[in-house]
């Protein structure tokens, strides 16, 4: 996601609160705080969310981490296929890397909608169907994760492995909210 369009985000989310649209029982906590509480003080995550919540508000209601980070990894799958096609345009790979690819593109498909349908739900303060779609979203990029283990050491499975942590981070900030 450029930076604009991850401005565009944080803005209307802080005016969203700003307006008093809060979402009923969510608490507020500055993004360094909800960065260790799903961390459970593991670096790696923590890092890895503190980096996805970089251009987020300071302190702000949770529901704010969550959608930033659900709309960056639905951009973050966007980008993805597109760097698929590319991939699978040019002609290049293996029989069984492109079949893996084709799968991955399959997986994306399923995995943007679900992560669209969390945030939707997020800025409407809907969170009856949000834990499962994140799971679902989560299970998705896994198994294209999964299907490109023979291919180790390919860009698309540095890319899927980045996807994945995004997806995870997602699904952890959204936890604060719905639980696990």
């Amino acid at each position: 996601m450029n930076m604009v369009a991850a401005a565009v985000v944080v803005v209307s989310l802080a005016a969203l609160l700003a307006a008093g649209e809060a979402c009923n029982n969510v608490p507020s906590m500055t993004s360094y705080d909800a960065c260790l509480t799903l961390s459970n003080k593991t670096e790696r995550w923590h890092a890895l969310c503190r980096e996805t919540l970089s251009n987020a508000p300071a302190t702000a209601e949770l529901t704010v981490y969550a959608l930033v980070a659900a709309r960056l990894a639905r951009q973050r799958y966007r980008n993805s296929v597109a760097e698929m096609d590319q991939m699978l345009g040019a002609g290049k790979l293996p029989a069984g890397e492109k079949a893996a690819v084709d799968h991955c593109k399959a997986k994306y498909g399923e995995a943007g909608p679900l992560m669209a349908g969390v945030a939707d739900q997020l800025f409407a303060c809907d969170f009856s169907h949000v834990r499962q779609e994140y799971i679902d979203a989560q299970v998705a990029v896994g198994s294209c994760q999964d299907g490109l283990w023979a291919y180790r050491g390919s860009p698309v499975v540095d890319m899927v492995t980045a996807d994945f942590d995004l997806t995870m981070v997602s699904y952890l900030l959204g936890a604060l909210i719905v639980g696990r």
